[in-house]
């Protein structure tokens, strides 16, 4: 293995932190043995799986930052959303889909249960509010995971213009929920999807292009560490290799 030489990228305040705080805490992550796993790369092996888990975390820090300077956009991170029981009575019943497109129910906020999308945007321009839930869209997504999303969605989407006007104090006319697939997979109906083309040309934002410096970014110091620990944990190797040479003859002139 050998270090990655890519220069650092500069990201936003925010996004640096958080990745400083995730290559610190994988750098300190506990070694468990796993039976597949041969122990000489157990520690690579529970660092990588663990980098995954960081990379939808960075993914979303990046998203929201590149969104906020953005001037007319108003930009929530994981907002608190209460969904009434009466709304999700309303999702359970035999409506159709275009009525349930057509309609907007009241919000109460702290009445029901409480989700945290991903991503709530308010676009003065638009007059309208998106709500998303990120995904990498790289692996299969549980099917459980999956049909709750979409009630989620269906149900939020219920209730945002509400929301707005009692939250926000702001009235829209035009309201999104949706799943944006990083990488474009996604189990849910294409009526809850949305690309990250087309969030691009809603916002006139180059999010591919901030994707890719945080994956740089991210890499470089997750390969920088892999380096670290694997000279570490080959240190015992080196110096029983260097007790093996014999010293060199010294001359005395």
């Amino acid at each position: 293995m050998t270090s990655q030489t890519t220069p650092p990228v500069i990201l936003p305040p925010p996004v640096e932190m958080l990745m400083d705080k995730n290559i610190n805490r994988l750098r300190h992550l506990p070694v468990h043995p796993d039976p597949i796993v041969p122990k000489s790369h157990l520690r690579a092996y529970g660092v990588i799986t663990s980098a995954v888990r960081s990379d939808g975390r960075l993914l979303e820090m990046a998203f929201v930052e590149a969104l906020k300077a953005v001037p007319h956009l108003t930009v929530l991170r994981t907002p608190s959303i209460f969904i009434p029981g009466a709304v999700d009575q309303f999702i359970s019943g035999s409506v159709s889909h275009e009525a349930l497109l057509q309609s907007d129910l009241h919000y109460t906020h702290g009445i029901g249960r409480k989700i945290s999308p991903d991503v709530l945007i308010l676009d003065a321009a638009r007059k309208a509010i998106d709500i998303f839930e990120l995904k990498r869209g790289l692996a299969k997504t549980d099917a459980g995971k999956t049909r709750q999303t979409v009630r989620d969605l269906r149900c939020v989407r219920l209730i945002s213009k509400s929301y707005a006007q009692v939250m926000l104090d702001t009235t829209v006319v035009e309201t999104t929920a949706a799943v944006c697939s990083i990488h474009g997979a996604s189990a849910v109906p294409p009526d809850l999807r949305i690309s990250l083309e087309e969030l691009e040309a809603r916002y006139n934002v180059n999010l591919k292009s901030v994707i890719e410096h945080t994956y740089l970014e991210f890499g470089r110091r997750l390969e920088a560490l892999l380096f670290e620990q694997a000279l570490e944990d080959d240190l015992p190797n080196l110096m029983a290799s260097f007790e093996l040479i014999e010293p060199a003859s010294v001359s005395v002139y």
